[in-house]
C-alpha cells in the first residue's frame, strides 16, 4: 500500500507487510505454466536414480548413500543442532542435479548488500548460485512454521539484481550497461525437504523504490506452483523431476 509505513531492516526481518508495501504480490500458478513443460523430467544420473528409489542407504551407490545421509540430517537437524544441515543437503543435491555446470558454483551462506530506506544493510541466504559474479539463484531454510521465509528471499532477490547490476557496471573485465529487468529464480525449504519454486521478477523501479524507502507504481506479481508436502520415503521422485525442470530458468 502507498501509505505504508517502511523501515530499514535486513531482509532476515522482512514480513508480509513489507511485501506489500513495495506493491508486490504472490499468486498461485499451475506447475505445467510455471515450469513451461507438458511433463517434469525425472534426472537420469545414475546417482539420483539410485536416490529416487532406494529407501534403505545399505543398498545403494556411495554417492546416493550420501545423499540420503545428508537428507536423514536435514530432517533430524534440531535434534542434532546442526543449523546448516538443510544447506549442506541441498547444495549436495544441486550439485549432482548439476545447476553447477558451465562456470556456476554453489555459495553456502551468502550475504547479499541490501540499500533499503537510505541504509547499507544485508540480506542473507542460505544458497546462492553464482556464474561469472553474478547471482543467478537463491535458496532460503525456513527454520519457522509458515511462510516466514518468502518476505526474506524476495528481499534476497532484490538484492541480488542490484548486485548483479553493480557487477556488470564496475568490473572491467564486463563492462556493461544495467539491465531493466531480471528474474530471479529461488527456492524456498519448508520443514527440511518441502520445497517451494519461485521466479522473482525485480526491475529497476522496484529497486530504487526498496532502496529510496518509496512505493513503486507497478506492481510486482509472483508465480509459484502449488506443492504438497514432500516425505522422504515417498514424494523425492516429485521434488527431483521439479528441481530437473526448474534448472532451465538458472542462467548459464
Amino acid at each position: 500500500m502507498a501509505d505504508f509505513r517502511r523501515f530499514a531492516k535486513p531482509g532476515s526481518e522482512w514480513t508480509g507487510s513489507d511485501v506489500e508495501a513495495y506493491h508486490i504480490t504472490v499468486s498461485s500458478q499451475t506447475r505445467h505454466k510455471f515450469f513451461g513443460v507438458p511433463h517434469l523430467p525425472l534426472p537420469a544420473h545414475p546417482t539420483l536414480v539410485d536416490f529416487m528409489n532406494n529407501e534403505d542407504s545399505q543398498n545403494v551407490s556411495g554417492h546416493a548413500k550420501k545423499l540420503l545421509y545428508y537428507l536423514f540430517i536435514a530432517v533430524c537437524y534440531p535434534f542434532l543442532g546442526n543449523e546448516l544441515a538443510v544447506a549442506n543437503f541441498m547444495a549436495k543435491l544441486l550439485e549432482t542435479l548439476g545447476y553447477d555446470d558451465h562456470r556456476r558454483i554453489i555459495f553456502i551462506c551468502h550475504s547479499l548488500p541490501l540499500t533499503i530506506c537510505g541504509a547499507s544493510l544485508s540480506a542473507e541466504m542460505d544458497i546462492s548460485v553464482i556464474g561469472d559474479n553474478e547471482v543467478l539463484m537463491l535458496v532460503r531454510d525456513n527454520k519457522e512454521s509458515g511462510d516466514l521465509a518468502e518476505p526474506e528471499v524476495i528481499a534476497g532477490a532484490i538484492a541480488a539484481y542490484a548486485a548483479n547490476n553493480k557487477v556488470r557496471v564496475a568490473s572491467q573485465n564486463i563492462n556493461l550497461p544495467p539491465l531493466a529487468s531480471m528474474t530471479i529464480p529461488a527456492i524456498i525449504m519448508n520443514a527440511a525437504t518441502n520445497p517451494v519454486f519461485y521466479k522473482i521478477p525485480v526491475t529497476a523501479e522496484l529497486s530504487e523504490a526498496v532502496a529510496r524507502g518509496t512505493y513503486p507504481t507497478t506492481e510486482t506479481r509472483l508465480p509459484v506452483p502449488p506443492m504438497h508436502r514432500v516425505h522422504v520415503h515417498k514424494n523425492i521422485p516429485e521434488v527431483l523431476a521439479c528441481l530437473e525442470a526448474f534448472k532451465q530458468f538458472v542462467r548459464n
